[in-house]
């Protein structure tokens, strides 16, 4: 952990002393791009509970259009009050394109799911759902992972589709004599429709687990090993001014099944962005509830995504009842 620590402040340190440039688009001749953002909140119940949280600290650096024609990098922490006030390091990983093929090597999320891929601070919502975090391939174990991933990217960028192969278990330990392995793949269509856009595809995951902790999937008490088989689907169609999208997760451990789903809507008009979302899951924990998640939440688009204030209302629903209700009010901002 200290190794991580000072990793975080040196890449901090490198950040501040790099000249700023744009963050959409930076010049041709650029060879290093950087950039950060934070989200401050407050959350509360109205009852028991209410707090201060630095969601994310986020830094960033990578290869700009001037570093190489083929080559890329990046490196990407992150600092929260979740991970206990502790700099993490995220994404480490090297990169090689050429026409329609691109190679990824290093630490990083495995192609899987459609909102684990959108910007955290671009969703509509405060967080991604629960069965995204959850479900996807490493979503309690450190969310990347170690290893190399290829992808076809079709010229019209109408289809693209991802093939790997990892460690298997998330990067928050390091297996020396590790024996399992990960398969991932994932195949999406982007097909534009005037000034709209409809995405639909799949994802899968195999792994040869060995002895394996799943928090908040399995129970504390389980270290599973054998077939670890999960499955994706999903779907979005967005446009200038609405967004809906859902997704279906499946993961199977040897015979046992857990499994869920969300589905999100979105209305922007002008700086305003109202959210309305649906979302169940059911884990393999007995007495944790499976009752579904509504979030209904509003953005202030000051800035567009570089400058918001958010407010969340998320609660389960029981019985026709409103239980574990929480508000929270979020700000964020980019560094530059």
């Amino acid at each position: 952990m200290k190794r991580r620590v000072l990793t975080g402040v040196f890449l901090f340190l490198v950040l501040y002393r790099l000249p700023a440039q744009g963050i959409v688009d930076p010049p041709l001749d650029q060879k290093i791009d950087w950039n950060g953002y934070i989200q401050l909140r407050s959350t509360t119940n109205f009852n028991d509970h209410f707090g201060f949280a630095l969601r994310r600290l986020k830094l960033w650096m990578r290869s700009g259009p001037g570093f190489s024609d083929h080559w890329s990098f990046k490196v990407q922490t992150t600092f929260s009050s979740f991970h206990k006030e502790k700099f993490f390091l995220q994404d480490v990983k090297l990169g090689y394109r050429t026409g329609i093929f691109s190679l990824e090597m290093g630490q990083f999320v495995p192609e899987y799911s459609l909102q684990r891929f959108q910007h955290d601070y671009l969703i509509p919502p405060i967080e991604r759902a629960k069965v995204i975090n959850t479900l996807i391939p490493d979503g309690t174990l450190g969310v990347r992972d170690l290893g190399v991933q290829g992808t076809l990217t079709s010229r019209n960028h109408l289809v693209q589709t991802s093939l790997g192969i990892f460690n298997g278990y998330g990067i928050l330990e390091y297996r020396l004599n590790n024996t399992g392995f990960m398969i991932t793949h994932k195949t999406g269509l982007d097909i534009p429709w005037q000034n709209n856009s409809l995405q639909v595809g799949y994802s899968f995951q195999y792994r040869k687990a060995e002895d394996l902790r799943i928090p908040f999937v399995l129970p504390d008490t389980v270290f599973f090993t054998g077939n670890d088989i999960r499955y994706n689907f999903f779907a979005m169609f967005s446009s200038k001014y609405f967004l809906i999208q859902g997704e279906y997760l499946h993961a199977g451990f040897d015979g046992e099944t857990a499994d869920g789903y969300y589905i999100l809507s979105a209305l922007t008009i002008r700086k305003s962005q109202i959210v309305l979302s649906w979302e169940k899951y059911k884990d393999l924990i007995a007495g944790t509830s499976d009752k579904p998640y509504i979030r209904a939440g509003y953005n202030l688009l000051i800035k567009s995504y570089k400058l918001k204030v958010s407010l969340d209302n998320y609660y389960q629903l029981s019985e026709n009842r409103i239980q574990k209700y929480f508000a929270t009010v979020q700000l964020q901002f980019f560094i530059k």
